[in-house]
């Protein structure tokens, strides 16, 4: 048994797991998304006597890790949580990869971190937000140090990537990561210490509280990378995915956690905000080692973007089901061009297009036809737990 919940996280990620009576938590949306939606199921699970089996914190965005931060610090100590029991998390920070040795600290570099630090994660500037906690100002990685998790299967000095075997989690779950490399993550430290070298920071930055702070707060503060506009191909011509993808090159997106979640004989692919080019590969890989690329169920990367979601990477997989998360304010995602090549493809199934919010394309795609005939429905479904089956049942 598998059914998910999709939270309106508004341009951000936010899905409750239940598979088999185990619950995982993979993104919290914002600090208001975990406090006005996340939190009373959670409570409710635990009065109930469940526990979250894992929580999942695919990357270091605001929009998807500000409300696991919220989560964590509202929790409380080991032995006595205020909301809930967590078994694991998983979190790639910069304590999970491996410094050089760090030069002798100066006032200077430790002035300039603590002002990162200052600056705080990006807030939900939404209308009708939540106040921020007072801890957005700690990265995650000190908090789960603080309050006692059991974080990456130890102390969090080892990271999640695809050299990680399969993982099993009670009631017969197995999960596969597919994403990020540890090249991935390598880079993204990489360009963290040549912004540290621009700023005036010398030497390496020792593994502190202070460094895991600066380090995730300016990662989540890093501008995204713009794709080119697309080229008109004329008036009365609808824009194709080929015509319009360009390669995602945001190396936080790049870093991110993307998993394939089995539950009786039910496949669920989460890619996060992860690059299409990265996915494609491993998934390649697998199906060389005989792996199906059918799953039961596909949560879209990034939003739904043209820039993370490939003609290529979709000649690949296919679902009757896929999620969709943002609510179209931020980056104009979801994107029609990839919702249509998603339906455009032929299928001796029912696709059904489940969305977190309405969107302008999400709307569009209620009267759009398949080039192909294909049949598909489109759902706006947050808050509403969705029931996933095999395909051929």
């Amino acid at each position: 048994m598998l059914k998910i919940k999709m939270y309106p996280a508004k341009n951000g990620d936010a899905f409750l797991i239940n598979a088999n009576d185990t619950h995982i938590l993979i993104d919290a949306g914002y600090a208001s998304t975990f406090k006005t939606y996340i939190a009373q199921d959670l409570a409710l699970l635990s009065q109930m006597g469940r526990q979250l089996d894992l929580v999942v914190a695919t990357h270091i965005d605001a929009d998807h890790i500000g409300g696991i931060i919220e989560f964590v610090s509202s929790n409380g100590m080991p032995g006595s949580r205020n909301i809930i029991e967590i078994k694991e998390i998983w979190h790639n920070s910069l304590r999970s990869l491996s410094l050089l040795a760090a030069s002798p600290d100066s006032t200077r570099n430790r002035s300039l971190l603590s002002s990162i630090q200052r600056q705080g994660f990006p807030k939900d500037s939404s209308q009708g937000a939540n106040p921020i906690s007072a801890k957005q100002g700690s990265s995650l990685a000190r908090l789960l140090r603080e309050y006692g998790y059991l974080w990456n299967a130890g102390d969090g000095s080892d990271c999640i990537t695809t050299d990680l075997p399969c993982r099993n989690l009670p009631n017969d779950i197995h999960i596969r990561v597919i994403g990020p490399t540890v090249p991935r993550l390598e880079a993204l430290r990489a360009w963290w210490i040549k912004e540290l070298r621009r700023l005036g920071y010398k030497g390496n930055p020792a593994v502190e509280d202070l460094t895991d702070d600066a380090y995730e707060i300016w990662c989540a503060s890093a501008p995204p990378s713009i794709a080119p506009a697309a080229v008109p191909i004329g008036t009365n011509h609808a824009h194709r995915l080929s015509d319009v993808y360009v390669a995602d090159t945001s190396l936080t997106n790049g870093s991110s956690i993307a998993l394939i979640l089995c539950v009786d004989g039910i496949r669920a692919l989460f890619l996060g905000d992860a690059w299409a080019e990265d996915v494609t590969t491993e998934l390649e890989h697998m199906a060389e080692q005989g792996s199906s690329l059918q799953f039961d169920v596909i949560k879209v990367s990034h939003h739904g973007s043209l820039r993370s979601t490939s003609v290529k990477l979709l000649s690949l997989i296919d679902a009757p089901t896929y999620l969709i998360s943002s609510d179209g304010t931020h980056h104009g995602h979801p994107d029609f061009e990839v919702l249509a090549e998603i339906v455009d493809r032929p299928a001796d199934f029912e696709r059904r297009l489940y969305f977190s919010h309405k969107s302008p394309a999400s709307e569009r795609l209620q009267t759009h036809i398949s080039r192909s005939g294909a049949r598909f429905s489109v759902h706006t479904a947050a808050l509403d737990w969705i029931s996933i089956k095999e395909k051929n049942k």
